[in-house]
C-alpha cells in the first residue's frame, strides 16, 4: 500500500490567496469601519482554506509522524451513526378522543 504525502503545495497557494484578500479588502472599503469588517472577513476565509487543507490531508499527517520501520499499526475509529426514521404512532383506542379533546 502506498503511504499518502501531504500535498504542502495546496497550503501553499493559501498565502497569496491571503495576500490578495487582505490587500482587496484594503482598498476596496470607503471607510475604516468596512475595512476592518473586510479584512475580518478575509481572515475567516484565509483560516477556513487552512483548516480544509488539514482535514484534506489528515491521514497523510497523521502517517508522517510515524518511521516506516517502526511496525507499530496505526488505528483509526470511525464513529457510525444510523438514519433514525421516525416512528409511527400506535393508535390506542382512546386516542381520537383524546385528539378531540386537545382542538
Amino acid at each position: 500500500m502506498r503511504t499518502p504525502k501531504p500535498k504542502w503545495w495546496l497550503l501553499y497557494s493559501v498565502v497569496p490567496m491571503a495576500l490578495v484578500l487582505l490587500i482587496a479588502a484594503d482598498l476596496a472599503s470607503p471607510s475604516a469601519g468596512w475595512r476592518q469588517v473586510a479584512e475580518g472577513v478575509a481572515s475567516l476565509v484565509i483560516m477556513g482554506a487552512a483548516a480544509l487543507w488539514v482535514r484534506m490531508n489528515r491521514v497523510a499527517l497523521a502517517l508522517l509522524d510515524r518511521a516506516p520501520e517502526s511496525g507499530e499499526s496505526l488505528r483509526a475509529w470511525v464513529a457510525y451513526c444510523p438514519t433514525t426514521r421516525p416512528r409511527r404512532r400506535l393508535e390506542t383506542p382512546g386516542s381520537e378522543r383524546i385528539q378531540d379533546l386537545a382542538a
